[in-house]
């Protein structure tokens, strides 16, 4: 088991940043320019497609809507079961908290969720400090493992059905990629293997803890599935599994922020190489994205932020 001394921070990054007043100039302008750059493309593109013919293009049947709500609880929901398995029923976190973790990754920077929901844990939960850390780390680790999983079903299933071709540049070489591409997945394999080594949790807690977060994540793109098939945008059923998988590709990138932008950006060319209806798949591409924002902004930022003007909170 790890003892408290190995998890304390490492302070080389934050003594790298302080004596290099540039390199936390070029973070902060990189962290701006970026999603300035993609809300540009992406404006641009949609006011070419123009937002009257957008509007008119906008899904018509009440069910895509519905399950427009019910997709952004589903994550929240995972997490809620994670926690409760691992830390036991009176130490599970209540939704509100894991709801603004959820904001913060979002709205921030991705794990930026994961370091508040440590440091709430550790003020409100009288639990161990390696239970807490090897709990949120291990959990991250996992999801992006059964994120990954999902990402070679999906793979699996369009090559099944035709909707995925494999160039040849990359068919005569293929095992480095796929190697690369499992890097999540021999990180889950570590947690098993080496176990007492490299966490705290029990084989049957990371066992439960990866099939939550598989589950958590075939419900999501599942709904996703729908949510695209309710829409009309597309023509064909494959054509909807290859928008769920683009978007699952998108979301697997590690620590790049906007990935909504990414995915209406990435949708809209994509709708355009294979001389899909542009604006119908452009539409519901940006009520996706918004809807999230949307969603996260009402139920977890606004609630958060009037609790805190109220003083009821602490920073």
């Amino acid at each position: 088991m790890s003892s408290a001394s190995d998890l304390k921070p490492q302070p080389e990054l934050p003594a790298f940043l302080a004596s290099r007043p540039w390199a936390v100039r070029l973070i902060y302008l990189l962290r701006w320019l970026f999603p300035l750059v993609l809300l540009g493309y992406v404006g641009y593109r949609l006011s070419a497609l123009g937002w009257r013919d957008m509007w008119a293009a906008r899904p018509a049947n009440p069910g895509f809507y519905v399950m427009l709500v019910a997709q952004f609880f589903l994550q929240p929901l995972g997490d809620f079961l994670v926690y409760r398995n691992l830390w036991g029923a009176g130490n599970a976190p209540p939704l509100a908290v894991i709801l603004r973790k959820r904001f913060l990754n979002s709205a921030m920077l991705d794990y930026s969720g994961e370091v508040f929901f440590y440091f709430w844990a550790q003020a409100r939960l009288k639990l161990p400090r390696g239970m807490l850390i090897h709990a949120i780390k291990d959990s991250a680790v996992l999801s992006a493992g059964a994120g990954l999983a999902m990402v070679w079903v999906m793979a699996l299933m369009l090559l099944a059905t035709g909707g995925l071709h494999i160039p040849q540049s990359i068919a005569g070489n293929i095992w480095p990629y796929v190697a690369l591409g499992s890097l999540p997945l021999w990180l889950c394999a570590i947690l098993v293997l080496a176990h007492r080594k490299v966490t705290v949790l029990s084989r049957k807690q990371i066992a439960a803890t990866f099939a939550i977060h598989f589950l958590r994540s075939l419900s999501v793109l599942t709904v996703e599935f729908g949510l695209w098939f309710l829409s009309g945008a597309l023509p064909t059923a494959v054509a909807c599994l290859q928008f769920v998988a683009l978007r699952l590709v998108v979301t697997r990138l590690p620590m790049v922020p906007n990935k909504d932008l990414i995915y209406v950006g990435a949708g809209i060319a994509a709708a355009g190489m294979v001389n899909l209806p542009v604006a119908p798949v452009a539409t519901v591409l940006v009520i996706l994205a918004a809807a999230d924002l949307g969603l996260v902004t009402v139920v977890a930022g606004l609630p958060w932020a009037l609790e805190q003007l109220r003083g009821k909170g602490k920073a």
